[in-house]
């Protein structure tokens, strides 16, 4: 319409306002001056006119001169204009007679010889070309190479530093990114700039309002700013373009974010030059020329379409044949797959026949609606349901969206509960109510909309207004269906069965219905692990998560995407009751063992069967353990809801102590049930967890008076065994673990002391990138994205997403290696294959232990529900791809997996397990992070306490000298983590190694910890202990007894200082003992009040070094024949050594601290003081 308006003022002498205009034009719907010399058509309306009106150009019309068609942009090889040239191809071809009466001008910037091809193979037609001389530019363009840098960050450069009106024009890949940069560049810079968005779906007011007042844009194609910007000094281009393919195998169009073509590329350069002398950024690593032109349309799209629009035209005939005039032909196996479809929609009649069903023939009769599918709900509108005119007003409206947008413009009174069809039909249905209510040439739309409150789609509203009177032409003018098409209903049930007809393979059950994940839809087909979807947040139907989703959905549109992770978006949906949903469907119930029985036993099936099998099939099949449904879809849904209702089961379970356990493990478990009592809250994510992805309903009660908690889960049997394994797995942990930590225990983050904190300002940044919670998203971009992103700074990004969005706890290897160390290392002879470096152990991913750092590690929120979904959709979003594994216990993701920079795991530890990780293997793991602590830095296990006294800057010494203390004993796990340590990395482990354990819940006074058997302590005792003779040792457990430690540290730096060198003389000795004895000394230590007084040396505690000697001491146990014997550490300080007995003694001799006597072949040492003994290790064997 504009060209046509510059071509009547710039190009014509005649003054006269009511002579012939030159030009005219037309669009769908719409037409001025159709007499015109030039007539200005959209390339979807010329294809129309060539294939449908046979008389367009005939060798009987009479022309003084030829018709001449001029195509212009043909190198964007849409499917139109690939489709005009094929028609215009075919009558050269096959009327030689018409040669002299068509010219064709074909324009492009650029042109694929295919093109050229195609007519110079025509016989007798003369195709040249005319190139246009290089004239280049009005003004000088430099280019500028600035690859994979980020477009933001340029964006502020040059914003910086141009002068007060210039310009800046950003093409990036989709509408989804050129939003999301709008939104960044302003949260970025504080508002200081404002950038806006030139989008498809934008009205040429809108764009020509921001293009004269704006500075900064953000578009995607050129097409999308045609318009003259005045003062465009800087193009920045991303050089990569969303383009939509069509896969026939999984029957689905994806946007695929790709590079552009030469062509494209020329197209966004050329902006430049045009006002003023401009510079083009180009942030593309890519050789250009590599690809010169895109792939057509035609070869990467949905034919179902173009196949039926080709066999309704006088051709009668398909792809097949009219691939022979196309400059590039669809692949073979799309244009077979497209014909099967129709054959199985039932429009085209069974092979050999190539002719139209009755169907079909009922199909052609319809105007286009630019979609088979809306072809067949008008079609069933008008014949079955009584609806014909809703249908085709609404179809009006469709047919010029592409995007959501618009349902956020509309006003709340427009809104439909039942969707989005009917919000679309009640804005219509106003519009044409104003419309029928004055004189045609009385209607004005922008008023109307300003009364509305529709101004913000008015431009929306006026194309579907014109589809709308083009549409109630062609429909004045049937014969077959002019009466149908004025019937209105305005009734959703009959709109939505009509929708139903050409969009049932579009419709969605609500995750959350079938007992699956909360805000999930699922394709409602045969397959039970079909395509997942949500909402497009834009629908009228989105709804918050404390919200019920609706059970079923009809879509027009679904959208996938290379930019959202493996779901796809509905977009314009409406609910529907299953009731109105007739195709045909079967499902396939995976039941289990006990599923299956509970549905035959309880007659459950049966009366299933006697309620639904009027409908549909019903049957269980034992081989496959199934339940299989088969008819009408929404009675088979109703069918299913009722089995999987009916299949929910409570079950009860406790969480106690009765299986079978070693003494200290029993101790240990009832101990620690007795604290979870008093914190049930730690299983509230696992709670949240399983009501949000299984609707599996979870109730713990803590039953003081049997010391249990008693758990009642309210689910399917399988979920219920699944949940089971899951407290199984826990109480696993909890008896291996000495004392659950509290949910605030450890050592708070805090900053470095000020005497060292200078040193290690690059820590405390490194902190910051992983724990400031006001990181921007530009940061981050870099990154993950930006040309200096690496591994390490990936796995920031991802350690960032983690901690500052979902609230975990950064802890271990990570933290060492690169937070504090900022060590790297990579597999020698593997750096350049990385996906080389992951290995797989019962399906779970590990790196190559060269690797460092090698993974992240993270315990999960106790306070809030975390989402692996969600986590995952963040990280997507900065091109981070990860594989999800779940365990008992944790979720393992390998991220990066095929990525240049190399993979990374991530383990996500489950809140309520990682309170059994009281223990720590070496001191420099100890470390964590948290959120918005950006210089502080804490400890997961408190080690700064006595008797270890371990710093936090002790630590980070430690780290930066690649050096480690062992702090647990060392058992074959960790001694392949020590080799790792000392043989891989080339640290270095400092001394002996000790054992750190926590203290006792303070109502107990000891805490025993099994010591494992592979551990040298455990071995040295076993050795000893044969001096018995043939004796079994059943546990070597040690003893943590934090107030005795506490005394006994005392007296023996009391007794050191007494001492020469201060020099305590510490040993270690056994000790035997029974009865009440054994427990006494584990809880109260060696007490005076109790020594013997009628031992060869008076009234003290015995020791020996000679475990033959202790076991004179013990007594065997009634019930399981064991005897206890503990290994001390005694302080002995100055000895009083005697080879005679003297029972008088009540204390060690004058100056000295403990006598040392000899007799009978055996050394006993006695010590007679409260706390110079600790018993360190209680050992029970059998002999």
């Amino acid at each position: 319409m504009l060209i046509s308006e510059r071509v009547n003022t710039t190009m014509t002498m005649v003054s006269d306002p009511n002579s012939q205009k030159l030009a005219g034009w037309a669009v769908a719907g719409a037409e001025n001056n159709q007499n015109a010399k030039v007539i200005y058509l959209t390339d979807g309306l010329l294809k129309e006119r060539l294939l449908h009106d046979e008389n367009f150009i005939t060798k009987d019309t009479q022309l003084n001169r030829s018709i001449v068609f001029f195509i212009d942009e043909v190198h964007e090889r849409s499917v139109n204009i690939d489709h005009c040239l094929a028609l215009l191809a075919r009558i050269l071809t096959l009327h030689p007679d018409l040669k002299s009466k068509i010219k064709l001008i074909i324009s492009s910037a650029t042109l694929d010889t295919s093109v050229p091809k195609l007519f110079r193979q025509i016989p007798q037609v003369t195709f040249a070309a005319f190139e246009m001389p290089q004239m280049g530019t009005i003004y000088p363009v430099a280019k500028v190479a600035r690859p994979n840098e980020n477009i933001l960050n340029i964006v502020q450069e040059l914003y910086q530093d141009r002068r007060r009106y210039d310009q800046i024009l950003c093409f990036v890949s989709s509408v989804k990114e050129v939003n999301e940069c709008v939104t960044l560049l302003k949260k970025i810079t504080g508002g200081a700039i404002t950038a806006y968005p030139l989008v498809q779906s934008q009205q040429a007011s809108v764009q020509q309002e921001y293009i004269e007042t704006g500075s900064v844009f953000f578009s995607t194609t050129v097409a999308e700013t045609s318009l003259t910007f005045p003062q465009l000094k800087f193009v920045i281009d991303t050089g990569m373009i969303n383009v939509p393919v069509y896969d026939p195998q999984s029957k689905r169009t994806v946007l695929k974010v790709g590079r552009a073509a030469e062509s494209t590329i020329k197209q966004r350069l050329g902006r430049l030059g045009r006002t003023q002398p401009g510079t083009y950024y180009s942030l593309y690593n890519f050789k250009v020329e590599d690809q010169r032109y895109p792939i057509p349309q035609i070869c990467q799209s949905d034919l179902m379409n173009i196949e039926f629009s080709l066999r309704k035209s006088p051709l009668h005939k398909g792809l097949e044949y009219m691939k022979n005039f196309l400059p590039d032909k669809p692949p073979q196996p799309s244009i077979d797959h497209t014909v099967q479809e129709l054959r199985n929609l039932g429009i085209l009649e069974n092979a050999p026949s190539e002719s139209l069903t009755s169907h079909g023939r009922a199909l052609a009769k319809l105007p286009d609606f630019g979609s088979l599918a809306m072809s067949k709900c008008v079609l069933a509108a008008l014949k079955e349901y009584n609806c014909g005119r809703d249908l085709i007003v609404l179809s009006s409206i469709l047919s010029v969206l592409n995007t959501t947008t618009v349902l956020k413009s509309v006003p709340q009174q427009f809104k439909s509960a039942d969707g989005d069809f009917m919000t679309l039909l009640n804005v219509m249905d106003q519009i044409l109510l104003v419309k029928k209510s004055v004189k045609s040439n009385e209607f004005r739309l922008e008023p109307i909309c300003q009364s509305k409150g529709l101004t913000g789609i008015q431009h929306i509203i006026k194309q579907a207004l014109r589809r709308q009177i083009s549409l109630e032409k062609s429909f004045n003018l049937s014969p077959d269906f002019r009466t149908q098409a004025q019937v209105k209903s305005n009734d959703w049930e009959l709109i939505a069965k009509s929708l139903l007809v050409g969009y049932y393979t579009n419709v969605f059950a609500s995750t959350k219905e079938l007992k699956d994940r909360h805000d999930l839809f699922v394709r409602y087909n045969d397959s039970i692990d079909s395509d997942i979807a949500s909402l497009d947040s834009q629908s009228v139907l989105a709804r918050t998560v404390n919200k019920t989703p609706p059970a079923l959905v009809i879509a027009r549109d679904i959208r996938y995407s290379t930019s959202v992770r493996s779901k796809a978006i509905l977009s314009f949906v409406g609910e529907i009751k299953p009731d109105w949903v007739e195709y045909q469907v079967t499902r396939n119930l995976q039941l289990n063992s006990e599923e299956e029985t509970r549905l035959n036993t309880n007659n459950l099936f049966k009366n299933a069967v006697s309620k639904f099998s009027h409908r549909i099939s019903m049957a269980l099949n034992n081989t496959t353990k199934s339940a299989k449904l088969s008819g009408p879809a929404g009675t088979v849904f109703n069918g299913e809801l009722h089995l999987r209702q009916n299949m929910e089961e409570e079950f009860q379970f406790q969480l106690d102590c009765t299986n079978p356990l070693s003494p200290a493990k029993r101790t240990n478990l009832t101990r620690n049930l007795e604290s979870i009592m008093k914190m049930p809250y730690i299983f509230k994510p696992m709670q949240w967890r399983w009501e949000n992805q299984k609707q599996v309903t979870i109730t713990i009660n803590c039953n003081s008076s049997t010391k249990t908690c008693d758990v009642t889960v309210k689910g399917r049997n399988l979920e219920y065994k699944n949940v089971k394994k899951e407290f199984d797995s826990f109480l696993k942990w909890l008896q291996d673990c000495a004392v659950i930590r509290h949910p605030n225990s450890g050592v708070p983050p805090r900053v470095f002391r000020p005497q060292v904190r200078s040193k290690y300002l690059d820590i405390e940044e490194r902190i910051a990138r992983i724990t400031d919670s006001k990181r921007t998203t530009v940061d981050l971009y870099n990154g993950a994205k930006g040309t200096k992103a690496t591994r390490e700074s990936r796995m920031e990004v991802v350690a960032w997403i983690a901690v500052c969005l979902f609230s975990c706890k950064l802890e271990g290897g990570f933290v060492r290696d690169w937070v504090i160390g900022n060590y790297t290392a990579r597999p020698a002879g593997l750096t350049g294959n990385p996906k080389a470096w992951i290995s797989y152990t019962n399906g779970v991913p590990y790196l190559n232990r060269e690797v460092v750092p090698a993974d992240l590690d993270c315990h999960l929120p106790t306070h809030a529900y975390f989402d692996i979904d969600r986590f995952h959709d963040e990280l997507y979003k900065y091109d981070i791809t990860c594989k999800v594994s779940r365990q008992d216990w944790r979720y393992v993701l390998l991220i990066d997996e095929d990525a240049p920079t190399g993979p990374f795991t991530m383990d996500l530890i489950e809140p309520h397990v990682a309170l059994t990780h009281d223990r720590i293997d070496f001191d420099v793991n100890d470390l964590s992070l948290e959120k918005d602590y950006t210089h502080e830095i804490g400890m997961r296990v408190d080690i700064q306490q006595r008797p270890y006294l371990i710093e936090i800057e002790a630590i980070v010494d430690n780290i930066k000298n690649k050096r480690f203390q062992v702090l647990r004993p060392i058992d074959n796990f960790l001694t392949e983590r020590i080799d790792k340590m000392i043989n891989i990395r080339h640290w270095t482990q400092m001394g002996e190694p000790f054992s750190v354990v926590p203290n006792p819940n303070p109502k107990y006074s000891a805490v025993l910890v099994t010591l494992p058997p592979p551990s040298k302590l455990y071995r040295d005792l076993q050795t000893e202990m044969q001096k018995i003779g043939s004796v079994t040792i059943v546990s070597i457990e040690q003893v943590k007894n934090p107030l005795l430690e506490d005394t006994y540290e005392s007296m023996k730096k009391l007794i050191a200082k007494q001492c020469k060198g201060s020099n305590p003389n510490e040993r270690s000795l056994f000790h035997g003992t029974k009865g009440e004895g054994i427990d006494g000394i584990r809880d109260d230590g060696f007490d005076d009040r109790y020594f013997s007084p009628t031992g060869n040396w008076g009234h003290g505690a015995y020791f020996a070094d000679d475990p033959k000697k202790s076991h004179g001491y013990t007594a065997a146990d009634t019930t399981d024949q064991t005897h206890v014997m503990y290994y001390c550490k005694v302080v002995l300080g100055v000895e009083s050594k005697q080879t005679a007995t003297n029972q008088q003694l009540v204390s060690a001799p004058k100056d000295t601290h403990s006598v040392v006597g000899t007799l009978g072949g055996f050394t006993e040492y006695i010590v007679y003081r409260y706390g110079q003994a600790l018993p360190y290790m209680k050992i029970t064997y059998k002999g």
